[in-house]
């Protein structure tokens, strides 16, 4: 009888030391710049030989959640973002990452604190003055101020009860209120 306790207090030991190493293992990159960039570039040339060349404008953290948006750029100017998400040990890993010739982009992440739409972007010469992201069936929708910001990253808490909100409609527009269009523009 002894040795089953004993067993079975190993097996637990062992099952708990392997579910921290691959814990650790998942959330290895310090909440520095440096390391961050360094993660980001590996995850973007895994299994590539040549590598992803950026910036990085800007990491933001999104309220309360354990959810930060990594906001950079790329050689050949585009903007691109990276989740990041924040374990117990202080440390992040990266679940999703994209960038592309758009101006705007809308991504909806699922947080531990619920769902959010989030608008990256760039607003060259500073044009516009506000976005407007709605869902596809017009449900829901909230406004983005970015008037005063070359680059960018807002985000809105989405009502639970949304069924769905990607792929959001969104419209930008100056500071009269005139809609600029189109969301793809050589600037």
């Amino acid at each position: 009888m002894r040795k089953k306790v004993v067993l079975v207090i190993s097996f637990i030991l062992i099952l708990g030391v392997a579910y921290t190493w691959f814990y650790m293992n998942q959330y290895a990159i310090e909440p520095e710049e440096d390391a961050i960039h360094t993660g980001l570039a590996d995850w973007q040339t895994s299994g590539e030989q040549t590598g992803f060349q950026f910036k990085i404008l800007g990491i933001t953290p999104i309220n309360q959640t354990n959810t930060h948006i990594v906001l950079f750029e790329t050689d050949d100017h585009n903007i691109g973002y990276a989740r990041l998400l924040k374990g117990w040990n202080g440390k992040y890993k990266i679940t999703n990452s994209g960038w592309g010739t758009n101006l705007v982009k809308y991504v909806d992440i699922q947080t531990n604190e619920g769902m959010y739409g989030i608008l990256i972007g760039k607003n060259p010469g500073l044009e516009i003055d506000h976005i407007v992201a709605e869902s596809p069936d017009k449900e829901f929708g909230f406004t983005a101020a970015v008037s005063n910001a070359e680059t960018f990253v807002r985000y809105q808490k989405l009502p639970s009860r949304l069924k769905e909100a990607f792929p959001a409609d969104i419209t930008l527009y100056d500071d009269s209120g005139k809609i600029l269009n189109p969301l793809r523009k050589e600037w």
